[in-house]
């Protein structure tokens, strides 16, 4: 991020954005939408198909909304469209193969033609692409053709990237790359929008927003989301209309046992930490 960019968040105030349904009705697919982007932030958006998540998402990456109310102040993300990836690559590959492709999108965020070729082949190797760069996209896997998307997206910094369900095409390996590399770019200044229904993907400690039919329903920590509190008896991830993984209702049996205390594991290393306890029937496992 340049050392002279804005570091105002971006805001959204009572924002309502109107679309066509699939019946042609017009109908407000985001509803009365307030919340706020911090520069540097990861923000994982969660809900079901058809919730309005995904037009959350290209509203926070500047994509201009067929109609809308309320206002957006983009703060740090600057005015225009920031680097965004959708679910379905075919819908923004303007290349005719990964390699090209990524030359359209260092054109257009105004890289020097003397950088052009190294960044690009130090994205494409990020993500596995560099042996396929010159295949054309019929060649390609969707999964690869979403990789080289993904590979054009992050290939150099920005205030703000948005992936929308990015990896719903990937196997559990290119995955894992993945979200290698964004949170090495995150790391590194950039905030991130992570839109997913791969509930393994919320971390305990990220900000999750759910949206249920248009509506913000939950904007709070990872944890919380996925258990519940004091204050929120019924798990947010529920109340969203997602099924709660395996091991979150595993914990929440423990739990019920006393053979787990809050806070509840979500972590590899987290349940590493309390199997042991567990499988030895210590019912008061300390807080970590």
């Amino acid at each position: 991020m340049s050392p002279h960019a804005s570091m105002e968040p971006m805001l959204l105030d009572r924002v309502t954005v109107y679309g066509n349904s699939e019946s042609g009705e017009h109908a407000a697919r985001l509803k009365e939408t307030s919340l706020s982007v911090a520069p540097g932030e990861w923000l994982t958006v969660v809900g079901v198909n058809g919730s309005g998540k995904s037009t959350l998402a290209r509203l926070l990456a500047g994509l201009v909304p067929e109609a809308m109310e309320g206002i957006v102040r983009r703060g740090f993300a600057g005015e225009g469209a920031c680097p965004i990836v959708l679910q379905q690559p075919k819908a923004q590959l303007f290349g005719e193969t990964p390699r090209e492709e990524m030359g359209f999108a260092l054109e257009w965020r105004g890289i020097p033609a003397s950088e052009m070729k190294s960044t690009a082949e130090e994205a494409l190797h990020r993500v596995g692409l560099a042996p396929l760069a010159d295949e054309p996209w019929e060649r390609l896997s969707g999964g690869q053709q979403q990789l080289a998307a993904i590979a054009a997206a992050t290939a150099c910094a920005a205030p703000l990237l948005v992936l929308d369900e990015a990896t719903s095409m990937l196997d559990e390996e290119h995955r894992d790359i993945v979200l290698r590399a964004v949170r090495e770019i995150h790391g590194k200044g950039t905030s991130v929008v992570w839109v997913t229904q791969r509930l393994d993907e919320v971390g305990p400690e990220d900000r999750v927003v759910a949206i249920g039919e248009g509506w913000v329903i939950y904007d709070g920590g990872g944890r919380e989301f996925m258990y519940g509190s004091a204050a929120l008896p019924v798990s947010p991830c529920l109340r969203a209309g997602l099924r709660l993984p395996y091991l979150t209702e595993l914990a929440l049996e423990l739990r019920r046992m006393g053979k787990l205390s809050d806070p509840l594991p979500m972590t590899e290393r987290e349940w590493l930490e309390n199997w042991g306890n567990v499988s030895h029937g210590n019912n008061n496992i300390a807080a970590k």
